[in-house]
């Protein structure tokens, strides 16, 4: 009998496999990998402090949670039903080629680098992404580090440009995949920095260690998920510095922890976020919560005071371009 019943889970799971669309079963695909790369990198590192248990089994649960659920469910549910609807309303229809592939590439690489400024500029979208950079650590668990929030809250709208450019839906989602397991590998210290070529083009474990940096000139910089052309382009690209260690987490936390408890570091910056938006004022100061940095603050009086005056400032931002020699 218990056989019978473990069979016919196994045979509900295989079909509910089967009916993913190709862009889900890549994303799943990123679950062993993640774990083989930190199991290795663990061992690699096990007599260091890079790695915290209660820390890692927190990245790890939120990163199965929002695989299966934001990513096996409310994609295929949500984001692939409206892409699909969108879709006739495009102005073209891409014909799959080698060319065509390149410029979705360069498409989805540079919308999700939008999204990721627009991520950590405004701080309704930062209540979602702020749960990855919450660790004080850095290594491949982080990579899990990702919130059930996100299918939800709009990030999938920066893509809708690839959409309208007639880019079937299923090879939107595919190349965002693809993008985002990409960004998997550069989650670690174990690796230096690679030749200069290479740092300036693509995000390594060197460029986005900076990027999960809350050191003053590491904050809100190298966005870019697959390519660094687009930091060097908006002036968000900051190199590594051999003379400074990278400080990990968020500056809001400096002064405190962000706990490991799955369900508050999903909600934590939301709940903090709607807290100001209740305190009294003009409803354009309390809306500003919402759409405007994560840094802003209003003072509790004095609501007329010039809202420069409102903010405090992000340390390194707005940023500055730099071009490494």
């Amino acid at each position: 009998m218990i056989s019978e019943q473990f069979a016919e889970a196994v045979s509900a799971i295989q079909n509910l496999i089967a009916a993913l669309p190709a862009s889900q079963l890549l994303t799943l695909s990123a679950l062993p990998i993640i774990l083989v790369l930190a199991t290795v990198e663990w061992f690699h590192f096990r007599r260091t402090d890079i790695f915290d248990v209660r820390d890692s089994a927190a990245s790890i649960a939120m990163g199965a949670v929002y695989v299966l659920i934001a990513e096996g469910v409310m994609v295929v549910a949500l984001v692939l039903p409206a892409y699909e609807w969108l879709y006739q309303f495009r102005l073209f229809t891409q014909q799959l080629t080698l060319a065509s592939l390149l410029i979705l590439f360069l498409l989805v690489d540079f919308c999700f680098y939008l999204f990721h400024l627009a991520a950590h500029r405004v701080r309704f979208l930062w209540g979602v992404h702020e749960v990855h950079h919450a660790s004080e650590h850095f290594n491949y668990t982080v990579a899990f580090r990702q919130s059930v929030l996100y299918a939800v809250v709009g990030v999938y709208v920066f893509f809708i440009p690839a959409v309208i450019l007639g880019f079937t839906p299923e090879f939107v989602l595919l190349m965002l995949a693809a993008n985002l397991v990409f960004q998997i590998f550069p989650h670690t210290q174990w690796f230096g920095r690679f030749p200069k070529p290479v740092e300036w083009i693509f995000n390594t474990p060197s460029n986005h260690r900076v990027h999960h940096g809350r050191n003053a000139g590491y904050v809100d910089r190298n966005m870019g998920g697959v390519l660094m052309i687009w930091d060097h382009l908006f002036g968000t690209y900051a190199v590594e510095s051999p003379d400074e260690e990278v400080e990990y987490g968020v500056v809001s936390l400096i002064n405190s922890t962000p706990g490991n408890n799955p369900i508050k570091l999903t909600f934590r910056e939301y709940a903090s976020m709607f807290k100001d938006l209740s305190r009294p004022g003009p409803l354009s100061l309390r809306l500003k919560h919402l759409w405007g940095p994560p840094e802003w603050e209003r003072p509790a009086i004095a609501p007329e005071l010039d809202q420069q005056n409102c903010t405090i400032k992000r340390p390194g931002w707005p940023p500055t371009r730099h071009f490494p020699r």
